[in-house]
């Protein structure tokens, strides 16, 4: 038995047509992307006495996304109103649809899916290609 593109359909209600959530995972860069989408990046992990940084996932935290996201201003512009709306789209779906192991931090990849609003994806496939996935890691 087996989870199908039909069965995400139902319990999700997420669209299965549509463009293909396709994008390259590459995160060369990705801080100044996120800064450029979003205003800010979080930090750069300082570097242990050793010289050896931590890796790092490329993404944010979501106790930094909930620190600097929480509330936005009420006299905000549309650009404003768009970036506060995007980064929680952002973190809904890092936490839910496609939440990894950690549920520390919401992966970078997912942010730049939603560069434009008005784009038909398909993400109940991106969603079941992420489910096959992960089980695949475990």
């Amino acid at each position: 038995m087996t989870v199908t593109l039909q069965d995400v359909s139902m319990i999700t209600a997420l669209p299965i047509e549509g463009k293909p959530l396709c994008m390259s995972t590459d995160s060369e860069g990705w801080r100044q992307q996120m800064e450029a989408l979003i205003g800010m990046s979080p930090q750069e992990p300082e570097v242990e006495d050793g010289g050896k940084k931590d890796r790092v996932p490329a993404g944010a935290p979501f106790t930094w996304i909930a620190a600097n996201f929480a509330h936005c201003p009420e006299d905000a512009d549309d650009e404003v109103i768009q970036r506060y709306a995007r980064v929680y789209m952002w973190y809904v779906i890092s936490r839910t649809i496609f939440a990894d192991g950690t549920g520390k931090s919401g992966p970078w990849m997912w942010l730049k899916a939603l560069t434009v609003f008005d784009n038909k994806f398909s993400w109940g496939s991106a969603a079941l290609a992420y489910l096959y996935r992960q089980v695949i890691n475990c």
